[in-house]
């Protein structure tokens, strides 16, 4: 009589993988989740070493290195910039330790911001543009005149004043930190602001770059995203 092999693989398949005794099929299945703690919680993810931080968006590649023509130095010091994790040393944190004396962050920022504050020069909207109205109007501008705002700027966090409701301008916390602008919004920043022409018009014009209403009077150029939304879900629009 003649076997069949096919018959005799498919009984020892099944003989092997549904046999109770079986504990190496068994330990393979797949848990139904993390262990949990004692409090019936996962356990907290390990993370990994910080690669990237940004509070205020464009910040640190807008005064740290813009000009540096050594690309590598240019891709260290912004690399220092990213990998401070510590808030309370983020101002003094050096960026070039070759330097003499070494570079600091709020040093570097200080030096662009000077060099930006000569860009409004002329600019019909601004009011006594050019040199001296960054951080307020206090011509002629020295070493020491850009020190305040670069440490707030240096603070790499959005700030929000709770006791506010309405939130519709960005930085308004720290323009009044900086400029003793009065502010009536919340500050923080949502997805409908144009973050850039704040950024830009507080570091090349200081009060002098902002309406009554505080808003921002030079831009990049470029109108705002209108297809987000602040309220309803997805709130941002297709990717472009």
């Amino acid at each position: 009589m003649m076997r069949n092999p096919l018959l005799a693989i498919v009984i020892l398949v099944g003989a092997t993988a549904c046999g109770d005794e079986n504990p190496q099929v068994s330990d393979a299945l797949p848990s139904d989740g993390p262990e949990l703690d004692a409090q019936g919680y996962p356990p907290v993810p390990q993370l990994g070493t910080q690669i990237d931080r940004m509070g205020r968006p464009e910040i640190n590649g807008f005064l740290n290195s813009l000009f540096e023509p050594n690309a590598a130095k240019k891709t260290a010091k912004r690399d220092a910039y990213n990998h401070a994790e510590d808030p309370e040393t983020w101002a003094q944190t050096t960026l070039d330790s070759t330097a003499i004396p070494a570079t600091k962050i709020v040093g570097e920022f200080s030096a662009y911001l000077g060099i930006f504050d000569a860009v409004d020069t002329g600019h019909p909207d601004v009011p006594q543009s050019g040199c001296g109205n960054l951080p307020s109007y206090s011509a002629p501008a020295g070493p020491g005149s850009y020190a305040a705002l670069a440490s707030i700027l240096a603070d790499d966090q959005l700030y929000i004043d709770s006791a506010r409701s309405q939130c519709d301008r960005y930085l308004a916390v720290e323009l009044n930190a900086a400029l003793g602008v009065s502010y009536t919004s919340c500050g923080g920043r949502t997805l409908t602001q144009d973050v850039i022409d704040t950024s830009y018009s507080l570091m090349f014009a200081g009060a002098g770059g902002f309406t009554s209403g505080n808003a921002p009077r030079i831009g990049d150029g470029v109108s705002a995203h209108g297809d987000v939304n602040n309220l309803m879900f997805p709130f941002l629009g297709a990717p472009h």
